[in-house]
Order: structure tokens, then C-alpha cells, then sequence
């Protein structure tokens, strides 16, 4: 079947759809970097770029990003109802070059003065989301006045293909209500994909909870992903699901975990009685601390040398659960002198299921909402090689696979670099190494607005700056 649908869409002419003539501003549609997605992603490397002071030297060497939206920099992060897991002021290192235009415009904005106000401290998502909107928008007219480099907003990537020289060539359709279907192509050297991550209903539902167990077998109405938990209307829709009972079972032990369970009892107008919302981990939490001492003075033992970055001196830097998240794990487990929160219960899952301390399928015949945790995975569009055959990404198989290498380098099934083709974003599988630190013993992935305008950047914008296909 693979082989049919690669031979089909290998053979489907262009003119399937509506010719767009583009008005490419350079006079051609060939450019050094195509970068599929302008939200905090797609746009880290500009920033990054920004923050060096050679915006100018890179925008010389002819960058085209695109968007299905209009705009530049939100990406979806408005739409979460949560708080960040990173200091604000991290957020505002990006303004430090005072002498750059892009800066002064975003310092001089209403979203900018907003963030001031949280300074110190954590801030609303969707206050991030409008100061990123900004900046995108600073940006974006760096790009309208420059001669080799633009924005298109409003298009949607539907395949890409390798050429026999090495560039790639992505074909777009418009979105844009005056030219609705209409399609053009792009040729670059170098290929960022920053579409972003979601969730899949059917893999989520697929996925074993222990063996011969699946949600999709029994409990796929009393379900909500995390993605609609968090959004703007999850918390409407679990009062809605919970008017004749309210034991919620939440599976996993990822930020996204501790995220759902602030938002039941913060956002959802229900009164929770003693363990009614129950999480089952297969992993432990961890909690992060700016040094040992101050772990040890709140009586928290539960780590070793290794668990400490070597750069910061930081316990779980990675991966340490912060801010909301940090005081709900606290109360929940009992750590620091907090009220405890009886509400919650843990629960590790033994993937085996032989050694469960509960019987999970009652546990979850016994819910009247089941929150999985499971994660999120980089959205990708097909891509063909010279030859026309569909090349298979390591990010599309089993289980949790990353996107990227450490180098930002998109792999291949077999685990093999795709020269010149770069990711970045949430669910892309970087992991930090070198110089960007962390902790030895964490084994997971990282991302963070931070690390797209740094380091993550940084490793894109060198290829996108050495003005030809590395």
C-alpha cells in the first residue's frame, strides 16, 4: 500500500491545483532558508540572530518563513489557560540589545510593559502569547523592508521533495480567503520545519496503558487529551463531563500531568473531595531546587550527584517540575512545610501490570474522566527523495522517537541525518548537550521559548548563515 500511495503522489501533476503566481519580492522563489512556521519556534533563530546584532547578515542571504496564519510569533500558546513553567524575565532576555530596531519596537509596546508587571515571578501564557505576537510583528517588518528575505502568511506546506542537486522544493497551498487553493513552489537550500506538535486521538487511545489494556477498548467517551484540557474551553467541558461524578484519573508524568491537575482544581468550578483525582506514573516526579541546600532544608533527599547540572549547579534542571506545577507536586507529596493536598493521589504504574498496587481497569471503570497524558509529536508533511520515494522520518514510528539529532538535524527512519533539513519546536526530541548543560541523568527532551532564541537557535542559524548548503 505504501508503495501505491508514494508512486501516486509522486505522480500527481502540479496542476491538480490552481496556479498561484507569487509575487516573490527578489524575483525569484529560490532562497538560502525556508522556514516552515513563524510562531516562538520557527522564529527562534531570528532571534537569536537578533540578539548577536547579524539580523541584517542573515537576512542578506535570502530567508523565506512561512505561516498558516497571518501573523508572525504567537504560534498557539495563547490559547492555554495556564501559567508558564519559566521566569518572565527569561522571556525578556531577547530585549537586551538595546541598539537593535527590532528590540526598541518591542520595548516600547503595551505586551512588553505587560510582562514587566510579572517580573520575578511566572506569567499567564496568554501574556506571553500577545509579547510574542509583538515581537513577531518587530520582526516581520525587518523582513517587508528587506530586498532577499520575506514573510508569506496564510499557506500550508503539503509536501516537500529533495532535488538532485541537494535543495528542496515545498509546495504550499494558500489559505488566504482572495486566493483559497491556490498553490505555488519554494526552493531553498537549507529547510526548517517549526509546525508545531499535536496530539493524536487514535494513537493516544491505541496506546497501552498494561498489556491488553487500551482506553480505545472501553473508555474512549469518558476521555480528554491534555491539549483540550489546558485550552481555553477544557475547563467548561470537564464541568459539563463531571456533573454526576467527579473521580478523574490522570495518566502520565509529564509537565502536561501536573498542568491538568492545576487546572481541575484552580480553573473547574467543582469541589473535590479527598483522592478523587488519582495519577498514575509510570516515571517519578521530580522536583526542581536552585541548589542542594535548598533541597535538603526542605527535606527532599530523593536524588543524586548526577541529577545536578553541571553548569548551574541546579537540581532537575531539566527535568524538575517548576512554578505551579513545583508547589502542587510539593503539597502533594508532602514536602516543605505546605498544606498538604489530600485531593490528589499518586499512583506508579507498573507497565507490566504485575505489579500494580490497584487494579487499573477498575480504577478506570470507576472514573468519570480520564486525562492521558501521553505527549505530543511534531507535525511533519510527506517528503520525497530524488527518486520520488517517500522518505520515512525516525519521529513517525513507535513509541515516543525524536524528531531532530543534538545537532537539530531531522533523522531519517534509520536514525540518519537528512542533509541541509533542520527541526525545532515542542516534541522535536532535542536533548541538550555540551555547553547547554544539564543534568547527566535526565534522558528526556527539552524545549523552552529560551531555548529556541538560544542555543537551539544558535545550531540552526550557523548553516543558515554560512550563505550555502552545508
Amino acid at each position: 500500500m505504501r508503495r501505491f500511495w508514494t508512486a501516486l503522489t509522486a505522480s500527481i501533476p502540479f496542476t491538480w491545483f490552481k496556479s498561484k503566481k507569487m509575487n516573490f519580492k527578489n524575483g525569484t522563489n529560490t532562497f538560502q532558508t525556508l522556514i516552515l512556521g513563524a510562531g516562538p519556534a520557527g522564529t527562534g533563530p531570528l532571534v537569536n540572530a537578533m540578539q548577536k546584532g547579524k539580523l541584517r547578515e542573515l537576512l542578506d542571504t535570502g530567508v523565506c518563513i512561512v505561516d498558516r496564519t497571518a501573523h508572525m510569533g504567537r504560534g498557539s500558546i495563547g490559547q492555554y489557560v495556564i501559567n508558564s513553567d519559566t521566569y518572565c524575565n527569561t522571556f525578556l532576555e531577547c530585549l537586551e540589545n538595546e541598539d537593535d530596531p527590532v528590540v526598541q519596537r518591542v520595548a516600547a509596546s503595551a505586551a512588553k510593559q505587560a510582562m514587566d508587571t510579572y517580573r520575578g515571578g511566572c506569567v499567564p501564557l496568554k501574556i506571553v502569547s500577545d509579547f510574542m505576537a509583538e515581537l513577531g510583528a518587530s520582526l516581520r517588518i525587518a523582513i517587508d523592508e528587506h530586498p532577499a528575505s520575506q514573510f508569506i502568511p496564510c499557506v500550508e506546506a503539503q509536501n516537500i521533495r529533495i532535488l538532485p542537486d541537494g535543495r528542496f522544493v515545498t509546495t504550499f497551498i494558500s489559505r488566504d480567503s482572495a486566493s483559497e487553493g491556490e498553490s505555488f513552489e519554494i526552493i531553498a537550500n537549507n529547510l526548517v520545519l517549526a509546525m508545531g506538535a499535536s496530539q493524536s486521538a487514535e494513537r493516544t487511545l491505541n496506546s497501552p496503558i498494561i498489556p491488553g489494556l487500551k482506553l480505545a477498548e472501553r473508555y474512549a467517551d469518558k476521555t480528554l487529551l491534555t491539549n483540550f484540557v489546558l485550552g481555553q474551553d477544557g475547563a467548561a467541558e470537564i464541568e459539563r463531563r463531571l456533573q454526576n461524578g467527579r473521580k478523574v484519573v490522570i495518566i502520565g508524568a509529564s509537565h502536561s500531568t501536573t498542568s491538568s491537575v492545576w487546572v481541575l482544581l484552580n480553573k473547574v468550578n467543582i469541589d473535590f473531595g479527598e483522592g478523587d483525582i488519582t495519577i498514575l506514573h509510570r516515571e517519578p516526579f521530580r522536583i526542581f531546587y536552585v541548589s542542594r541546600e535548598a533541597a535538603l532544608e526542605e527535606g527532599y533527599t530523593d536524588f543524586t550527584d548526577d541529577d545536578f547540572c553541571p553548569i548551574t549547579n541546579r537540581l532537575y534542571r531539566l527535568a524538575g517540575l517548576r512554578f505551579d506545577s513545583r508547589d502542587l507536586m510539593k503539597r502533594i507529596m508532602g514536602i516543605g512545610g505546605a498544606p498538604p493536598e489530600r485531593r490528589v493521589r499518586l499512583i506508579p504504574l507498573d507497565r507490566t501490570g504485575e505489579n500494580n498496587s490497584v487494579d487499573i481497569a477498575a480504577l478506570l471503570d470507576e472514573a468519570d474522566l480520564i486525562i492521558p497524558a501521553f505527549g505530543y509529536r511534531s507535525n511533519t508533511v510527506p517528503i520525497h527523495d530524488a527518486n520520488g520515494e517517500m522518505i520515512d522520518l525516525m519521529v513517525q514510528g513507535e513509541g515516543a522517537p525524536p524528531l531532530v539529532d543534538a545537532q537539530c538535524r531531522v533523522l531519517d527512519a534509520a536514525g540518519i541525518p537528512i542533509r541541509n533539513l533542520y527541526g525545532i519546536g515542542l516534541a522535536s526530541g532535542f536533548r541538550l548537550t555540551g555547553k547547554l548543560g544539564g543534568e547527566p541523568s535526565f534522558r528526556g527532551q527539552t524545549n523552552g521559548l529560551w531555548l529556541y532564541q538560544n542555543g537551539v537557535g544558535e545550531l540552526i542559524l550557523d548553516p543558515m548563515l554560512a550563505g550555502e548548503a552545508g
